[in-house]
């Protein structure tokens, strides 16, 4: 009797173990499911960010500059001068690979890391694709190219960021459509409002794939 009372309690016991692996097993798996608020997109390489600065002195007739990506350093987007004393202007650029989602809303989200003077407000375009930024740039040459893919873009939005925050800004399922490139790419570029203040100490500093050490990268979420 006895041992017909412990085999049963082992049953029982054994039964109960079972029941609460399968179960830790369900809720595991419930946990890893992905979900639309779970979606994060960060910039893949620093080519896939940084951005484009002209002199400003020769604009608008000519656009002669840089393209730079790859930068540790907040891209500054305003007006601001180079060691050497030029007068410089730049606008911001953003590539993400959306390529598995590209039906879905996003927000883009990007620090503002710093503001000097009194830059007023940024835009926020979708354009067409730059294509990957040069990493390593030495000489100043044409960059019309690709400093005019604003002037053909579609405007999102126009905000006015605080230092120290993120600047969030909600981009639609149809805009993403119209902007996607077939190799699944979107490109956000960023400008001031106003690029002709008069100054030379106006801008937005925006974090960067390699800024502080990747601490702060720019990314979509999705909705």
């Amino acid at each position: 009797m006895m041992r017909m009372r412990r085999r049963y309690l082992l049953g029982t016991l054994t039964c109960l173990v079972i029941g609460v692996v399968l179960l830790a097993g369900c809720n595991e798996e419930k946990q890893v499911q992905p979900s639309s608020e779970n979606i994060k997109i960060e910039i893949k390489t620093g080519a896939d960010d940084g951005g484009v600065v002209a002199l400003t002195d020769l604009l608008p007739d000519n656009v002669f500059g840089i393209v730079n990506g790859g930068g540790d350093q907040p891209f500054m987007v305003g007006l601001f001068t180079s060691g050497g004393g030029d007068n410089l202007t730049g606008r911001g650029i953003y590539r993400f690979d959306i390529s598995e989602y590209k039906n879905k809303s996003f927000t883009f989200h990007v620090k503002c890391v710093e503001k000097h003077g009194n830059p007023g407000s940024l835009e926020v375009y979708l354009t067409n694709d730059s294509g990957p930024l040069e990493t390593n740039p030495s000489n100043m040459s044409d960059i019309s190219q690709i400093w005019n893919l604003i002037n053909f873009g579609e405007k999102v939005a126009t905000i006015t960021p605080v230092s120290g925050g993120w600047i969030t800004v909600s981009i639609s399922s149809a805009m993403v459509k119209s902007w996607v490139t077939d190799d699944g790419y979107i490109t956000i570029m960023l400008k001031l409002g106003n690029e002709n203040l008069g100054s030379n100490n106006d801008y937005y500093g925006l974090s960067t794939y390699e800024y502080s050490q990747g601490s702060a990268k720019p990314y979509l979420s999705a909705s």
